[in-house]
């Protein structure tokens, strides 16, 4: 079995750079409604990252289906070897809730099967942030 440590690269897109996850949040804190739940995908090309807003949901829940997240990397983003995903709290409550854990664990074995690189999996509010790298449990 091999180990894979990701580390933050240093990307530009649109004007901004990105070396850790604190920085991902400075971008979509800018770009997301605060009363209600978004989840978006950030593709990584060459080390620059796009955005792509995948779901917007209620004021409690929204959770993408996991094939939505792999089809549009297979045909919208055909050489991306690996992406972050992030979504608000729009409670402002930044800890993940169980639902959170299970399906970043079942995107990061569906990944690791794909031969994809799930880097992290951000929890954002207008508060702050919680990354699951960060926190060790996306090695």
């Amino acid at each position: 079995m091999n180990i894979i440590n990701v580390q933050y690269t240093v990307a530009e897109r649109q004007g901004f750079k990105i070396y850790k996850a604190g920085d991902v949040y400075d971008v979509l804190k800018e770009r997301f409604n605060p009363l209600q739940e978004e989840f978006y995908l950030l593709p990584v090309i060459q080390q620059e990252f796009c955005i792509e807003r995948l779901f917007i949901g209620s004021l409690t829940l929204a959770i993408p289906d996991p094939k939505t997240i792999f089809h549009l990397l297979l045909t919208k983003y055909p050489n991306c070897p690996s992406f972050i995903i992030a979504h608000n709290h729009p409670s402002g409550d930044c800890d993940p809730s169980g639902a959170d854990e299970l399906m970043t664990r079942k995107l990061k074995e569906a990944s690791d099967f794909m031969g994809y690189v799930l880097m992290d999996h951000l929890i954002f509010s207008n508060r702050g942030f919680y990354s699951f790298h960060d926190e060790g449990e996306i090695l």
